[in-house]
Formats: C-alpha cells, structure tokens, sequence
C-alpha cells in the first residue's frame, strides 16, 4: 500500500494501486514503495494511515514526535478511540468525527481545532488535512480502503503566526517611526527661529513618542532654562506654568538631567525617584516629573559639533509603558537633529546680529532739531548674509536747516554696507560746503562718486527742512530715482511728493534732478523710506503704494514712534531687502 501525502492545506488522495502489468513486488513496485515510505518518513508533519475500519495502520517519525506515541503502541489501535479527544478530553462520539468522515464520504478535509491525546496526557491540538486511501483506481469507482491524516501541532504554528504578526508590528512601528523622524526633520528645517523651533519639537514628538515631553536649555551664563513642554492631558496654562528659569547646571552633576546637559549620553530614568538628588538641578526635574506623574522616561542631549546646547526629557504616565533599545535610538537620532538644527539657528542668528549691528552702527544717531520730531527705523532683510546698502540721515546746516536723507546703494553684501558709508559721508560733507538747492548738491555727489567711490549705482532723496521767520515749515527736495516721499497731514490726508530724476551713479545718463517745494503744515508727517518697505515680488507696486498710504492715513494722529512701528506692522515689508524709514513730524 503507498501513501499519497500532501503539505497543510491541500487536499489529498491516496490509493493502493496495482498498477497493470507491474506486479506488486516487482523491482518498479517495489522502488516506487520505498519512495512513498522514505517521502512519509522525512515529512515534517506527523502522518497515520488507518484501513476501512479505522484502525493505524501508518505512523511516521514526526507522529512519534509530536504525540508521544511509538509506532508499535499505536499500530493496529483505532485512531478515533485511540487518539481523538474533545475540549474536555473525552472521546466524542464516533458518529462525530470528521477525522474518520472520509472513510464514508471518500471527499478530502481538512481543519484547525482538533484534538489528540499525547501520550503523556496531554491534549495537543492539530491542524491536519485528510485524504481516501482507494482500494482500486479511484476514477473506476473503486471502495475507499482507509485514510490518511496529515498533521502539525497548531501551537507551533501559532507561534510561527505570533512570530509573523510581531515581526509586522516591529517592522510598522519601525516605518512609523522613521517617517516621524523625517517629518521632525522637515518641520524643524523650516524655521530658524529658536523659540519656535523648540515649541515645534514637543508637539511633534507627542504622542508618538511619549505622553508628554520638555526642553531645557544652557544659557550662556551657566542658567538653565525650560523654553518648551507639552502633556497630552495638561492644559496650555498647566504647562506655561512648567516653563521659564531653572536652578542653575552644578560644576559636579549628580542628578541625570544634570550629567546630560554636562556633555553625558541619553539615560532612562524609571520615575521621579530615579531622578531625585541633592542639587537644586535635579530636585526642579523631580517637580516637574511629579506633576507629569511621569512613569518612565528619557533624557537625551541636543548636541551638535561638539557642543551640548540643552536637553529633550521625553516621558510616559501610564504604567506599563517604557523606553527599550529600539525608543533610545529613535529618541536619539530625533534629539541629534534637534541639535544640528538648533546649532545652525544660533549660528544664524549669531551671524544676523552681527551683521545688523554692523549696519546699525554705520547709520549715523538722529538729532532733535529745535521743534522738529524725528524717528527712524532699519529693519535687516531676513536673508542673513544681506548687509544691506540703505541708509537714512539728519543733520543741521550752517543756515540753520534741517537735511533729510533717505538712500539705497544697490547690492545685499558688505561691499554695499562700505559704499553706503562712503556716500553718505560725502553727502553730509556736500551739503554742509554747498549753501545751494538740493539737486545741485546731487549733481555735485554724482560727480565725485565716479571720481572717489567705488560704488556703482544709488537713488537717493535730499532735502532741506526750513522755516522762514513769520511763515510755514517748507521742504525743499531732490529725489534721484527713489520711492518718492509720503506726506501724512494730521487729518488724515495723503500726498505722494512726485518730482524725481535720475539716480545716481550712471554718467552715461544724462538729465536734470528738478527741486521740489511743499509748505509743510502744522502737526503734519514726513515719511522717507527705502524700497524694501513697498517692493514684494509678485505684487503690483502701485498696489503697494495705494496700502502704505491707506495705512499711513489710518496712524496719521498717533505719536511718531508709535506711526513708524505699527506701519512696519501693518505694511508687512516682504523681507527680501532691508527697509530703512525716516519721519519728521512738524510741531503744531
């Protein structure tokens, strides 16, 4: 007899079968037995084989295995009474089994839930597959002359599944992961601003990694500060209340937060009580992690270049959560990033504050002329490394005047910051030499711009602020191709002064600069300002200059300091290019 046997889940049939013309110990019948047998041997699966009546006639190695039963205690025995059990471990009855089914219907089966008896006791449940054992050719209709069982121990492959489905898990929460330390990355990218940068961090990394989570930082001085924290319950005024000075980082740190933030790597702490020491540092962190009923944690440096700059606590409150290997070095990569970027947003703004107080020192202080109000403003382009060409001035004349000057040099670099310097002090010596209308005193700076600077191109405006005795205030103007001058009267009125020529600079052009005369009336505003305030790329000038004079309208009867700050705020200067902006306001 040779069995026909297949893996879990396909359906087998077997036969006895006296092949025609091959007897059936002939050498062919024979070879193809011990094929079969050596097949049901090496299975790893255990196999039996019952007759009609249902008694083993079969019993493979991995049978022996898995049910504890060797093959001459099981053959001859009946398989149902033998073997076959409940969930109680009683026999069931046989008319209940559809193990011995085939026997009667000659149709394959197969299942999950079946139990057999070890020979221990023990009840082990199977999966298995059943076939018909035919006692001639199956397609001549031949009887069935028994069966076989193929079956696996359904806890192994219940563990393979459980195996299967973690490995899923880790390999999700892994893909999750990495895609939340890539969109860290991205968000954290996109500002240089520290404060907020930080802000972001903790809001990113709640609830991914943690219930709740805070930043502290060094400050220069040694101080430490908490600048950002976030719970998942607490309200936003719970956790303002978390935030601002902490006790200052020891020389000799004991507590964790402390060792972090003195150059130490990320540690896992179980609770407050992991945290609690001696030194102020660490007795502000035990506080902290009372109020976020912190159950684990982890605190990992923000570094970058060699340089600790503050630390990211990231914790649970519910029990049975915790950090393992795997949330270290996730926790860690996202604060080594966090470092990078913070590194790079005080590098900027180191560079930016640089920058901005080399240009605010080239701009000369304002005086107070008699009744006359001034105010100035100097707003850097956000672009770090523009060190812009704009400059405004004022300064008194031999004759008693006022000179106003409001320019821009082209180019965003230091070379345009020199030449601005250059120019401005030749004009301010120009119009002190030169008791002349003011577009003799431009004629007379384009002239020695191309003899003794090297600055290519400016506009600029030029005016002189006067009183004759018994009459109004007058401004007389020049403007060589700037933004023409706004004045705001205290009504509310408007007027854009117009009378421009060309910039200077350029002797290949040639041209008259008319001079410009307004009265000026009484508790009226002059706005000088550099293109940076009007001009933003994919908006209409006019556009731009219909706002500055809606907005300059609305603030007309404020104090002058208070004018210029809220019309930067209103106006909204793109950032693109710096802006300068300097107003006179006349005395009643």
């Amino acid at each position: 007899m040779g069995l026909v046997s297949a893996p879990e889940g396909v359906r087998m049939t077997g036969q006895v079968d006296d092949r025609s013309g091959t007897a059936p110990d002939s050498p062919s019948g024979t070879a193809s037995g011990m094929s079969h047998d050596r097949l049901v041997e090496a299975m790893n699966s255990g196999v039996l084989a019952t007759d009609e009546a249902g008694r083993v006639t079969a019993w493979n190695p991995r049978a022996q295995q898995l049910l504890g039963y060797p093959r001459e205690e099981v053959l001859g025995q009946g398989m149902h009474r033998f073997l076959h059990r409940d969930a109680e471990g009683r026999v069931p009855p046989e008319r209940q089994c559809r193990l011995l089914r085939v026997l009667d219907t000659g149709v394959p089966d197969h299942g999950d839930g079946q139990r057999f008896a070890h020979r221990d006791g023990r009840l082990i449940t199977c999966s298995w597959s059943s076939a018909p054992i035919y006692g001639s050719p199956a397609e001549d209709g031949g009887t069935v002359a028994g069966l076989v069982i193929v079956f696996q121990d359904a806890a192994e492959r219940d563990a393979v599944e459980r195996e299967r489905r973690d490995r899923l898990v880790r390999e999700r929460r892994a893909n999750a992961r990495l895609r939340l330390v890539a969109e860290i990355t991205t968000v954290l990218s996109s500002t240089l601003n520290e404060e907020e940068l930080l802000r972001r961090l903790v809001r990113l990394v709640v609830p991914a990694l943690g219930d709740w989570a805070e930043v502290d930082l060094l400050v220069p001085d040694g101080r430490v500060e908490r600048v950002a924290a976030t719970h998942r319950e607490l309200s936003a005024a719970d956790i303002a209340a978390l935030e601002g000075p902490l006790p200052p980082l020891p020389r000799a740190p004991r507590g964790p937060l402390a060792q972090v933030l003195r150059g130490g790597t990320a540690v896992v702490v179980g609770g407050g009580a992991d945290v609690r020491s001696d030194e102020p540092l660490g007795a502000a962190q035990y506080e902290l992690f009372q109020v976020m009923d912190a159950q684990s944690a982890i605190i990992a440096p923000l570094a970058a270049r060699g340089e600790t700059y503050g630390a990211l606590t990231l914790g649970y409150s519910r029990p049975g959560q915790g950090y393992g290997p795997d949330d270290r070095l996730v926790v860690e990569d996202v604060a080594r990033r966090t470092g990078l970027v913070l590194a790079n947003a005080r590098l900027y703004a180191e560079q930016r504050n640089t920058s901005e107080a080399m240009q605010r020192n080239l701009l000369a202080p304002l005086t107070q002329p008699g009744d006359l109000r001034l105010e100035a403003r100097y707003v850097p382009a956000t672009q770090v490394s523009w060190v812009g060409g704009d400059w405004y001035d004022a300064f008194a004349l031999p004759d008693g005047a006022t000179g106003l000057v409001i320019g821009d040099i082209v180019g965003h670099d230091l070379p345009a910051a020199a030449h601005m310097a250059q120019v401005r002090n030749m004009l301010r010596a120009l119009a002190w030499d030169m008791a002349q209308p003011p577009s003799a005193v431009l004629a007379r700076l384009d002239g020695v711009m191309a003899a003794v600077s090297d600055a290519d191109l400016a506009t600029a405006v030029f005016g002189r602020v006067e009183r004759r005795p018994g009459g109004p205030w007058r401004l007389r103007w020049c403007n060589a191709g700037h933004p023409p001058p706004l004045l705001i009267t205290s009504d509310g009125g408007t007027h854009f002064l117009d009378e421009h020529g060309l910039l200077l600079g350029e002797p290949d052009l040639s041209g008259p600069r008319p001079d410009g005369e307004r009265d000026l009336p009484p508790l009226s505003t002059l706005l000088l300002y550099t293109d940076g305030l009007i001009e933003r790329r994919g908006t209409d000038l006019t556009d731009r200059l219909t706002s500055l004079r809606r907005h300059a309208s609305h603030l007309a009867q404020l104090p002058l300091p208070d004018l210029c700050d809220k019309l930067l705020e209103r106006v909204e200067p793109s950032g693109e290019d710096d802006v300068a902006v300097l107003a006179l306001r006349l005395p009643a």
